[in-house]
């Protein structure tokens, strides 16, 4: 029988009651012991053990930061999607983002409801390509990409299974980009909802472009505050979920 390489990402050492991440093992007997009855393990087999470091290594670049510990020196790009339930169709948008200046928003609708399956992953997923597709452009090589769906991760990286059409592309396309043009991308998960600024505005134009209700944070923000962009484009997007009464509050740095 051809030999196994269990690689355990996350498990259980019951016998010295810890967690176990990113162990390789060389028996079902080893492996068993820290995976069974450890909620949320997970775990694969494979034939050689560069396989095995490869499905361990996937999605290593995503990591979890507080908003202060933000570099500021690269861009950071937000990404978000939403979905219409009325018109089944999903939308996408970007907000980036450098030293505290929004430089850039984009956002969008599908033109059908093809994906609606998937509901705003699809939007979430599309939301990444065009961020990258942007800093291709723009000549960056290196950026950050914030999400707070863990998939716009690990899809792009394989560490999830690609089951669906939308993961697929996804996958093929990110690749893709960053192997032609040698870009380097960081994943940091957000929690949504939770306070962070900038992922609040991306959550409220990704809603602004398919008529979906917005819950007011930016607005909220803004009677007490100001927001810097980089230009008077950037500007005059924000009257799409700020309107006119606000708009003095956003302010021009260039």
């Amino acid at each position: 029988m051809a030999k196994k390489f269990y690689a355990i990402k996350e498990g259980f050492d019951f016998q010295n009651k810890c967690r176990v991440e990113n162990m390789i093992v060389d028996t079902w007997d080893e492996c068993v012991k820290y995976v069974k009855g450890a909620k949320g393990s997970k775990y694969k087999s494979f034939s050689n053990i560069l396989q095995a470091k490869e499905y361990l290594n996937a999605g290593a670049s995503m990591v979890t930061k507080q908003q202060d510990e933000y570099p500021k020196d690269i861009p950071l790009f937000y990404v978000d999607g939403s979905y219409n339930e009325l018109t089944e169709r999903y939308s996408y948008a970007f907000v980036a983002v450098k030293e505290e200046v929004i430089i850039e928003v984009k956002n969008g609708a599908s033109e059908d409801n093809s994906f609606k399956a998937i509901r705003q992953i699809a939007g979430e997923l599309e939301a990444s390509i065009k961020a990258i597709e942007y800093s291709i452009e723009k000549g960056y090589k290196d950026i950050i990409i914030l999400h707070d769906y863990v998939g716009v991760c690990y899809h792009a990286t394989g560490e999830w299974e690609r089951k669906e059409e939308s993961s697929k592309r996804y996958y093929d396309k990110y690749n893709k980009l960053i192997k032609e043009n040698g870009i380097n991308i960081n994943f940091i998960k957000v929690n949504s909802h939770t306070g962070n600024l900038f992922n609040e505005i991306t959550d409220e134009f990704a809603k602004a472009a398919i008529n979906v209700n917005l819950k007011g944070e930016t607005k909220k923000y803004l009677k007490s505050n100001c927001i810097k962009v980089l230009n008077n484009n950037i500007k005059n997007a924000f009257k799409d979920i700020v309107g006119e009464e606000l708009i003095e509050n956003i302010v021009v740095c260039q």
